[in-house]
Parts: C-alpha cells; structure tokens; sequence
C-alpha cells in the first residue's frame, strides 16, 4: 500500500523539478545580450566590437550574456541547455564559446564547444574567468570584465599562455591540481537537461543590448559540457 504512493510522490516531484527548469531564451542576434541592464549603452558597443572582432581576426564566435538570477536552477545545466539549442560556433568545427554572467546571483560561466576544449581546456576557461573578468566585476564594471576577457581569449587563440595568476601562495600547487581535477571532473559529469523556449518569458530585457537585431548568426556549432564556472 505505501509503494504505490511513494512512486507518486517521486514523479510528482520529477514533474515538478521539470516544470520549474528555467525556459531558454531565444537564440542572440547580437554578440553582447543584456538582459539584466548590466551595462551602459556607450560600453556596450565596444563590448559588441571586441567580441565581434574575435569572430572576423579568428572565426571564432564568442558572444556573452548577462542574465539576473537562475531562479535556483543549477548553473552548468542552464548554461549548457542554452548553449545546446541556439549552437554558437561554426557547424562542423565546433568552434564557439559563450560567457554567461547572472547578475543577482554573482555567478559566471564560460561554455566552450568541442572543437575548442583543446585549445581552451577548463584549466585554461577557469584562469580566464578568474584572473580576467573577475577583477573587473568585483568592482561593478561588467562590460569591462567582459573586455578583458575579449583579450585574453585572444591571446589564447593566438598560442599565448593563458593570464599568470593573482597573489599566488607558496605551497599552494598541490592543492590547485587537486581543485582543477575535481572541477574536470564536475564539468564531465553534470547533469544535462533539455528545455525549450516560451515566447515572451524573458520579457522587459531592457538597458543596453538585450536580444535585439545585430550582426551575429549562429553558426550551427555543438557543445558537449566543457568550460568553467565561477563567482565574483
């Protein structure tokens, strides 16, 4: 008699956590998306140069977006559903990164695709989050993080070693390898859930960029997971 009922409760809450899993904005037409209003609009259109910039000097496409908060959902699972469905990147090489940011949360993340894990392992996608872009948020300037990342993502590509770490302590290098393998291994693992988009869920984008009409255009690029996650 009690079975019956605990298999009830179990896929009601399945059917729950299901239904409360953050819908998936519509694919960006633009390479900077900000929904939160992080950035003011005269910075803002540097922000879309540098990205841009990257796609015309390497063909790779980065674009970033700034959201307000996961509503509690996991961060790796909503980022990489994004990434999955709007397919950043060129189709065949796989080659697009994109950079999340959740302002109310003060969380970040970088999803890179297939044909870039080697050349942006999550080693290196950690570095660049923490000695790049966190800087910058700290003190409230987003789209100069977003900047900065801009130009370490270009050195990157262009062979140079990522951005040398911070205030590093003596003693501490077994301790990173052990952090950045449990990272790796987290970043393998997550769990993936698939979602799609309701039309006028992400309404009142608002401030400098949002999901207005631009110059980008997926390529038709795939993820499987790699990258980094941080908070600032």
């Amino acid at each position: 008699m009690l079975r019956p009922r605990l298999v009830a409760c179990a896929l009601t809450a399945v059917v729950a956590a299901a239904t409360a899993a953050l819908e998936i904005p519509p694919t960006p037409r633009t390479y900077l998306s900000d929904a939160a209003g992080a950035i003011p609009p005269e910075q803002s259109a540097v922000v879309e140069r540098e990205l841009a910039a990257l796609e015309s000097r390497f063909g790779h496409q980065v674009i970033a977006v700034f959201l307000r908060s996961l509503e509690g959902e996991s961060l790796e699972d909503f980022t990489v559903r994004c990434a999955e469905h709007w397919k950043v990147g060129r189709k065949g090489l796989d080659d697009g990164i994109i950079f999340f940011a959740f302002t109310a949360d003060h969380r970040m993340r970088l999803e890179v695709g297939y044909g870039l894990e080697a050349k942006v392992p999550d080693a290196v996608a950690h570095r660049l989050l923490d000695e790049t872009v966190r800087p910058a948020f700290a003190h409230g300037d987003f789209g100069g993080g977003v900047i900065a990342l801009a130009h370490g993502l270009a050195g990157v590509f262009s062979g140079e070693a990522p951005p040398p770490r911070r205030g590093r302590r003596r003693g501490g290098g077994a301790g990173l390898v052990v952090v950045m393998l449990l990272f790796a291994l987290l970043s393998a693992f997550g769990r993936r859930r698939r979602g799609g988009f309701m039309p006028g869920y992400w309404g009142g984008f608002g401030g400098s960029g949002g999901w207005s009409s631009g110059g980008f255009s997926a390529g038709g690029g795939s993820f499987g997971g790699g990258g980094a996650s941080g908070s600032w």
